[in-house]
C-alpha cells in the first residue's frame, strides 16, 4: 500500500539512531542500567515467587487460591489494559501534528491508521509487559509447568496486548464518528464516574457486608470468591487466556491450544472491524477533529484557570505565567487529564478499602507486629503510587513543551527558571496528594503519633526526591519533537526514571522499616541504639534524596544550555 514502505524505512532510521545514540553512551553507564533492569526484574519474579508459595502452601485450598488469581490477575488487567488503550489511541488517533503531516502526504488512510494503532498499542502495554511477564513465569514455576510452556509465553503477552487496542481502538473510531471529537471526552468523564458510582455500590451492598460478617476460611470460598466469578464468565476475553495457561501450566495441550484459537480468533475478528473503519471513519474522524468551531474566549483576567493567578502571588509574574500555561495545556489535553482521573480513582478505592481493615484485626491479636507491618506495607503503596504519578505526568514536562523552547533564550525566564518553576509547581502538588494520603490512610490504620510522623515525614522527603528526579531526567533526556506524552515516558529516559524511582523508593522505605521491626518486634536493638539508628537514617536519606532530585535538575540544565535547537 502506498506509504508503507516509506514510513517503514523512516521507523528504521528513527531505530538506528536510537541505537547510535546508546552506542555513543559509556559502557560503564550502559552495564550499569543493564543490570540495574535485570536486577529489578529477577527481584520482582522473586517477590511474586514467594508470595504465589505463600498461598500455594494452604492446605486443600491453596492451589485454588493460585488459580483464582491468575483469573483476577488477567480480568484486571484486560480492563485496565482496554481503558489505557482508549485514552491512548485517541489521542495517538487525533491529537498528533505527525498525523496531521501524514495525511499531508500520499500515504493510505489504512497505513496511517495502522502505523499509529502499533504505537498505541507499544505505549500502553510496555509496562505490563516488563511487570506481566514475572508474574506468568512464577506461576509456572509454582505449578510446575512442562519445558514447552515457558516458549509460549511470549505469544500469550503479544495476543494479549493486541485485543485490548484493538477493542479499544474500535470504540474510539465509533465515538468520534458519531459523536465527535469536541464531544467524546465529556462521554468518557460521565461514563467513568457512572462507572465508579455502580461498583462502589456493589461492593457496600453485596461484597462488604458479606466480607466482615464471619471469619474463617470455608466462609471466604464460599461467599466471597463468588463475587469473583465475574472474571470467570464463558464469554469474557480474559478467561480465555487464563484458562489457556492454566491447562498449558497442567500439561493439557488440548484445552490450553482451544482457548488461546479462541483469543486469538477474536484478535484476527477486531483486527478487521478496525481495517474496515479505517477506510470508512479514520480520515473523516480526523478532518471533524481539525474542524473549525466557536469557543467562548476569556480575557486575561476572566476564567477559573486565570484568577488561580491569586494563588501564587509569592512567585514572580513570569513564573505564575507559567504556571497558568501549564494549567491550561494540561487541562486542554484529555490523554493527560483522563489517565490522572484513573490515578485517583485508584487511590480512591484504596483508601475506601483501607478503612475496614482496623474493623477487622484491631483486637488482641493485633499486635505491634501487624500494626508495623500495615503501616509500611501502606507507605509503600502510596510511594509507589507517587513514582508512578511523578513518572507518567512530570517526566515529559520540559519534552511538552517543544520545538520553541529555544524562545527562552530571547524570554525573562532562562532555563533556571523554567527548572525552578517547574519543581515548585510539582512539588506543592504531590507533596498535598502525598500528606493527604499520609494522615487519611493512618487516621484509619489507628496508627501511633510516632508511626505517623515517621509517614509523613517520609513522605515529604520522597516526594521532593521523586519531583526532582523526574523533571532533572526529563531534562537530560527531552523528547521536542512528541507532543504525545505516553510516547515521551516510554523511550529511555522514562525507563530510566521508572527504575531509579523504584529503587529510590525501595531503599527509603526500608531504612526505616528495618530499624523499627528489629526494635519493636525482635527487640535485638536497645532504645538508644534505635534513635541513633533513625537518626542516621534520616541523615542518610536526606542526603540521597539531595543527590537523585538535586543532581539530575542541575545536569538537566546544563544539558538545556548546551543544547542546540
Amino acid at each position: 500500500m502506498e506509504g508503507l514502505k516509506g514510513i517503514a524505512k523512516a521507523q528504521i532510521w528513527v531505530l538506528k539512531n536510537h541505537i547510535s545514540g546508546i552506542k555513543k553512551e559509556s559502557r560503564l553507564k550502559i552495564i550499569f542500567l543493564s543490570g540495574v533492569i535485570i536486577f529489578f526484574w529477577f527481584g520482582i519474579l522473586a517477590l511474586l515467587y514467594k508470595g504465589l508459595s505463600f498461598f500455594n502452601n494452604f492446605p486443600v485450598v491453596g492451589p485454588a487460591m493460585v488459580d483464582e488469581s491468575i483469573y483476577i490477575f488477567f480480568a484486571a488487567l484486560f480492563i485496565m489494559l482496554t481503558i489505557s488503550s482508549i485514552v491512548i489511541s485517541y489521542v495517538t488517533y487525533y491529537n498528533s501534528r505527525e498525523v496531521d503531516f501524514l495525511f499531508s502526504k500520499p500515504i493510505n488512510d489504512k497505513v496511517i491508521f495502522f502505523y499509529r494503532f502499533l504505537q498505541s498499542t507499544m505505549f500502553s502495554s510496555w509496562a505490563f509487559l516488563f511487570l506481566g511477564v514475572p508474574f506468568i513465569i512464577a506461576y509456572a514455576l509454582i505449578k510446575h509447568a512442562p519445558g514447552w510452556f515457558y516458549l509460549t509465553i511470549p505469544f500469550y503477552f503479544i495476543s494479549f496486548i493486541i485485543l485490548p487496542a484493538a477493542l479499544a481502538s474500535v470504540m474510539v473510531l465509533i465515538f468520534i464518528r458519531l459523536i465527535g471529537y469536541r464531544k467524546i471526552k465529556y462521554i468518557l468523564i460521565v461514563t467513568m464516574g457512572i462507572a465508579a458510582i455502580f461498583s462502589y455500590t456493589y461492593y457496600m451492598t453485596n461484597i462488604r457486608s458479606e466480607l466482615f460478617a464471619e471469619s474463617g476460611i470455608n466462609y471466604f470460598l464460599n461467599n466471597i470468591l463468588h463475587h469473583l466469578s465475574i472474571f470467570k464468565y464463558p464469554l469474557f476475553p480474559g478467561y480465555w487466556i487464563a484458562k489457556s495457561i492454566i491447562y498449558s501450566s497442567i500439561r493439557d495441550f488440548g484445552n490450553g491450544l482451544f482457548y488461546f484459537l479462541t483469543f486469538a480468533l477474536t484478535i484476527v475478528f477486531c483486527l478487521q472491524c478496525n481495517w474496515i473503519m479505517a477506510e470508512k471513519t479514520f480520515y473523516s474522524g480526523w478532518l471533524s477533529s481539525r474542524g473549525s468551531y466557536t469557543k467562548k474566549r476569556f480575557p486575561a483576567n476572566k476564567g477559573i484557570v486565570n484568577k488561580t493567578a491569586k494563588l501564587f502571588f509569592f512567585l514572580p509574574r513570569f513564573t505564575t505565567a507559567m504556571v497558568i500555561k501549564d494549567i491550561k495545556v494540561f487541562l486542554r489535553d484529555p490523554g493527560q487529564w483522563f489517565q490522572f482521573l484513573i490515578y485517583f480513582a485508584i487511590l480512591a478505592i484504596y483508601i475506601l478499602n483501607l478503612r475496614n481493615i482496623p474493623s477487622t484485626i484491631d483486637h488482641v491479636d493485633y499486635d505491634v507486629f501487624w500494626k508495623i507491618i500495615i503501616t509500611f506495607l501502606n507507605l509503600s503503596a502510596t510511594a509507589l503510587v507517587l513514582a508512578g504519578l511523578s513518572v507518567r505526568f512530570l517526566f515529559p514536562l520540559i519534552s511538552l513543551e517543544g520545538n520553541k523552547i529555544w524562545l527562552f533564550g530571547l524570554a525573562p525566564i532562562n532555563f533556571r527558571h523554567l527548572l525552578f518553576q517547574k519543581f515548585i509547581m510539582s512539588y506543592v502538588g504531590i507533596f498535598l496528594i502525598s500528606e493527604f494520603l499520609m494522615i487519611s490512610t493512618n487516621v484509619m490504620l489507628k496508627t501511633n503519633l510516632s508511626l505517623l510522623l515517621i509517614s509523613c515525614g517520609l513522605a515529604a522527603v520522597i516526594s521532593a526526591g521523586l519531583v526532582g528526579l523526574s523533571i532533572g531526567l526529563g531534562s537530560i533526556y527531552p523528547y521536542f519533537g512528541e507532543d504525545n506524552s505516553a510516547k515521551i515516558v516510554s523511550g529511555f529516559g522514562g525507563t530510566l526514571n521508572f527504575i531509579v524511582a523504584l529503587v529510590y523508593v525501595i531503599f527509603t522505605v526500608g531504612s526505616f522499616a528495618l530499624p523499627l521491626f528489629s526494635y519493636e518486634v525482635y527487640h535485638t536493638m536497645s532504645e538508644r541504639t534505635f534513635y541513633l539508628v533513625i537518626t542516621v537514617s534520616w541523615a542518610i536519606n536526606i542526603v540521597i534524596t539531595i543527590i537523585i532530585g538535586i543532581i539530575p535538575m542541575i545536569l538537566g540544565y546544563r544539558q538545556l544550555e548546551n543544547m542546540e535547537y
